[in-house]
């Protein structure tokens, strides 16, 4: 290992240990949060169902964070796993800008990279995602497909097909990089269509999304209700500012890199020219794989005109330091080299100290929930009105999951179905058990039991109990949430 480390160019070497310090950067930085992100708390949940689907995504991501999560019991396996994920997308990053830029190029644009926050934030904030899973298959998948199309070779083909079941498997916005290579591969490699390698790749997607979508027929589809609830708007109005709003938001991701990009230019001194001898098939590629998917997004705003969430399109921005660097061509020499290191690295420490400043700054429930205090509260409670176990507990699921996750029994939680019949739960036991929820307001409390609870009578009497908690942030400053809770009783019969 030393004697090929010694052996490797400079660049190299100074690109692996920048990934190796972005590794234990970013993977640290969740540990100023008290709990998980809610993202990676859904995540274990639906790991730990067993099941071949969730209430809003493919089973992939529950099962990794599941298994992850499973024999350590520890938050940071979780930041870790986040941080592998998008290094190894790098890494694919890296791979397709060789592709069109020379070596040193190449590693440069991933470098710059760090000024796209989504590479850094969201461990820190939203943990282990599917939007971190893409993250890792969008570049591979991009890379495997360009090998196809030039070598068709029949072990990349087979490569293409798991990769896309599997990114299938994560996120349904997978869809979205098909409709991208599809449409390439009808513009210049029409022959795709009748390769039979193609089929086979098909089949194999096909394959390993299958049990998911048997899944989704014996339960209707239930999961799609959440986009629709997402996208859906009654407001004329919508449909216009949805989709802008979403495009500035974009820019938020990308703008980074750019500042970065420009400051290289400037510093030395190279024009601001577009590359004119480009090879169109190449330039292409990288415009269609890299710029379909977000057209596509604000399509669906504009025809839906619901409030889009901006972090849909983030992870689809993985080509754009290689689109600056092909179009905006910059010779990096040594010298430009180890200023964008140092750029890589300013980057790093500017999101670092903000992101870090805020967890540890921020009196919200989302990272600082006092599991300990709000569990022992609420058994006491419960307890004091029936000695069965509080086995399930209902209600807003930002306040919901932590319990179940940290809580030492784990009582079951119940996920939004949106009015289908939860298939996670036993209804029968959940009756002769009895539930708590707890939610927002005394509204939220007795709306979601009823939801948690079908088999009540329509004049059961709901009475919400206030209840008040504190959150306290990394300097001891606090912030008083006032909840509401209701506890079901359980059915001796």
């Amino acid at each position: 290992m030393i004697r090929y480390l010694k052996n490797i160019k400079y660049e190299h070497k100074m690109f692996l240990l920048f990934l190796v310090v972005h590794f234990f950067v970013w993977s640290l930085i969740g540990l100023v949060r008290v709990v998980l992100p809610t993202d990676s708390l859904e995540g274990i949940y639906w790991g730990s169902l067993h099941d071949f689907g969730t209430p809003k995504h493919p089973p992939l991501a529950g099962w990794i964070t599941y298994l992850t999560y499973l024999p350590f019991k520890t938050d940071y396996s979780i930041y870790a796993l986040s941080q592998a994920f998008i290094i190894i997308g790098l890494f694919y990053v890296y791979k397709i800008g060789k592709l069109f830029l020379n070596e040193v190029q190449a590693i440069t644009a991933v470098i710059l990279l760090e000024g796209c926050w989504v590479y850094t934030y969201i461990t820190g904030y939203y943990g282990f995602n599917p939007d971190v899973i893409l993250l890792l298959l969008l570049p591979v998948i991009t890379y495997v497909f360009y090998q196809c199309m030039h070598n068709n070779r029949p072990s990349d083909w087979i490569k293409l097909g798991i990769f896309v079941g599997l990114a299938f498997l994560n996120k349904y916005q997978t869809g979205m990089i098909i409709i991208a290579m599809a449409v390439w591969a009808f513009i210049y490699k029409k022959e795709t269509f009748k390769n039979k390698y193609f089929y086979l790749s098909v089949l194999i997607a096909f394959i390993i999304f299958l049990p998911h979508l048997l899944w989704l027929i014996r339960y209707e589809f239930f999961p799609f209700l959440y986009f629709d609830r997402e996208l859906t708007s009654p407001a004329w109005h919508n449909h216009i500012t949805a989709p802008l709003i979403f495009l500035v938001l974009q820019f938020s991701v990308i703008v980074g890199v750019l500042a970065l990009f420009v400051l290289m230019k400037l510093v030395h001194k190279s024009p601001f020219k577009l590359q004119e001898n480009y090879n169109k098939q190449d330039a292409s590629f990288l415009l269609i794989m890299g710029l379909v998917p977000i057209v596509i997004h604000l399509l669906m705003g504009t025809i839906e005109g619901g409030a889009m969430r901006p972090r849909w399109g983030f992870e689809f921005w993985y080509l754009f330091s290689i689109m600056i660097f092909y179009f905006f061509p910059i010779e990096v020499t040594k010298k430009e080299f180890d200023f964008g290191l140092k750029c890589g690295y300013f980057a790093m420490v500017v999101t670092f100290i903000a992101l870090g400043t805020l967890l540890a700054v921020e009196k919200n429930y989302r990272s600082r929930y006092p599991v300990a205090h709000i569990y022992t509260d609420l058994k006491q409670a419960w307890e004091a009105k029936t000695d069965k176990p509080m086995k399930y507990i209902g209600g807003y699921i930002e306040w919901t999951l932590p319990l179940t996750i940290y809580a030492p029994t784990h009582p079951y939680c119940i996920l939004d179905t949106f009015g289908y019949k939860n298939p996670w739960i036993d209804e029968k036991d959940l009756q002769k058990t009895g539930i708590l929820i707890f939610d927002r307001s005394k509204e939220e409390v007795i709306k979601q039991t009823f939801k948690s609870c079908p088999y009540l009578p329509e004049d059961y009497n709901v009475n919400p109990v206030e209840y008040k908690f504190k959150v306290e942030n990394a300097f001891e400053q606090e912030r008083e949430y006032t909840i509401y809770y209701y506890i079901v009783l359980g059915d001796d019969k």
